[in-house]
């Protein structure tokens, strides 16, 4: 009996799913424009706003038909929560949009609807919407240092100068940090962090966008929106310790690592976590402090006890070895030691190497993914007598078989080709006005908004930011005239543009 009617329901699916297949004549397919003839141009798909300003947006909509029968209204809701559902609040209900900004700074998404009242159907236009609560946003961040104090200064797109933000925009006022500057890096999301009121009460803030400020004597993080303080020295750590900043990267993925004193901390991403760093990685290593960024999540260090390169996961207790290929250079016991790291594009970049017992130089090219495959995809000789490697200034280049360096106010840059000549080899890019001393080198690159070999030089005077242009990718010539040139107070070190 139990088999029969199972012969039945497996014949009667058999029919019904036959009946359904390629049925396209028994439902009436109508065109959108038809159903409801309305049209919405004339709105950008992100918008960005200062709170406290007026929010105009005038809406061009074309109806076919009786607009009396229309309605319009506009509203926002976050565009993350912390797992709770969005709350809608509502802005208006004419067609032009036009009022002060009283959101708090974030992101949300900005819904503009025209509705058919007569039929209950309606067209709605999404927007992203960035509330911020200063004028630092898109644009250059200067970290420097001034007085044994580390301040960073901002250049907008427009190119007006905000100068000393920690210690005259941010909140509190005067949030500068002990020490010489060392970095400032930008997490674009993921990052979370409590807050307890007088009461007890604890509120979560989620998905926040934060900047991390590293000096010699201690770390802060705000919160990029609004230049509020969430994190000082003490309070990124689930434990109190002294702290000894050496770097700071946030990946694409939002995991987090921290160095500091030679140990690697993380926060893996996609954990529950509050922003906090625990303890660190397991073992008796001491990581250099540079760091190669890889295509994914995890990065890379090397360790200067056992002059071995690492993966480091974050979401790994241990540091992991790569793994080795006969006809190549070991990565693991190595009889060299690493200068620099460089990091280029997406998990590219150089590693400069030094013999353990002699002069001898290397240049490694790394190429990382993010697993522990092979890193190296070329380890050649450096030249004897070559300036490159013992400057104190590198910058390998967004993609290109060279790097950029620099000692003093030249510049120049090495050719990694063995068939070059000594002189061919390193030549002398540009020399800066003297009294200038270089202090970094980045090329930054982003489509076509900019392709820029960015040079930060220090004086007596105080620091100045050239932007120069790079002639193409993956060619190491520039043009000499700054494309840009910006000047502040303090020692320039290091320079985020976000």
């Amino acid at each position: 009996m139990k088999v029969k009617h199972l012969l039945i329901a497996y014949t009667l699916l058999g029919l019904f799913a036959s009946s359904c297949d390629k049925d396209l004549g028994n439902y009436e397919y109508n065109d959108p424009k038809i159903t409801l003839p309305v049209a919405v141009s004339g709105i950008k798909d992100t918008i960005e706003v200062k709170k406290g300003l007026n929010l105009v947006i005038d809406p061009i909509v074309t109806i076919a038909g009786d607009e009396s029968n229309y309605a319009y209204s506009w509203h926002v809701t976050p565009t993350q929560t912390a797992g709770a559902l969005p709350e809608k609040t509502v802005l208006g209900d004419q067609k032009k949009l036009d009022l002060p900004v009283a959101l708090a700074a974030g992101d949300y998404f900005l819904s503009f609807t025209v509705t058919d009242t007569t039929r209950d159907i309606y067209l709605r236009k999404q927007i992203l919407l960035n509330v911020k609560a200063t004028d630092v946003s898109t644009g250059w961040y200067i970290l420097k240092d001034i007085d044994n104090e580390t301040d960073f200064d901002y250049v907008n797109n427009e190119g007006v100068l905000y100068p000393n933000v920690l210690l005259t925009l941010a909140n509190p006022a005067n949030s500068r940090l002990k020490g010489t500057a060392v970095k400032i890096a930008y997490q674009a999301g993921r990052y979370y962090h409590q807050i307890v009121d007088a009461d007890g009460k604890v509120t979560t803030l989620a998905n926040q966008t934060v900047l991390y400020v590293l000096s010699s004597e201690g770390i802060k993080v705000f919160n990029s929106k609004d230049l509020s303080l969430f994190k000082t020295d003490g309070e990124v750590f689930y434990f109190p310790k002294a702290s000894q900043p050496q770097n700071i990267i946030a990946t694409i993925w939002n995991d987090v690592f921290f160095l500091e004193n030679n140990k690697i901390y993380s926060i893996y991403g996609m954990s529950q976590n509050i922003g906090k760093f625990g303890s660190a990685k397991q073992g008796t290593y001491t990581l250099h402090k540079d760091l190669a960024e890889s295509s994914g999540n995890p990065v890379l260090g090397f360790d200067m006890n056992s002059h071995t390169f690492y993966l480091i996961d974050g979401a790994a207790a241990v540091l992991t070895p790569f793994q080795e290929k006969d006809d190549k250079i070991s990565t693991t016991n190595m009889n060299g030691t690493v200068l620099n790291i460089l990091n280029g594009v997406s998990g590219t970049g150089f590693a400069v190497m030094k013999h353990l017992t002699n002069e001898e130089y290397y240049l490694a090219s790394i190429s990382f993914d993010g697993t522990n495959a092979y890193p190296f995809t070329a380890f050649d000789d450096i030249p004897s007598g070559s300036k490159f490697p013992n400057a104190p200034v590198k910058a390998a280049p967004y993609t290109g078989n060279f790097v950029y360096f620099a000692e003093g106010s030249k510049l120049s840059v090495y050719k990694n080709a063995s068939e070059l000549t000594p002189a061919e080899r390193e030549p002398l890019l540009k020399e800066f006005p003297a009294g200038e001393t270089i202090s970094y080198i980045a090329h930054l690159y982003r489509n076509n908004s900019y392709n820029h070999l960015v040079v930060l030089t220090n004086s007596a005077s105080g620091w100045k930011m050239y932007c120069l242009n790079v002639i193409g990718l993956g060619n190491p010539e520039i043009d000499t005239t700054p494309a840009k040139l910006f000047q502040g107070t303090g020692n320039a070190r290091y320079v985020l543009y976000r």
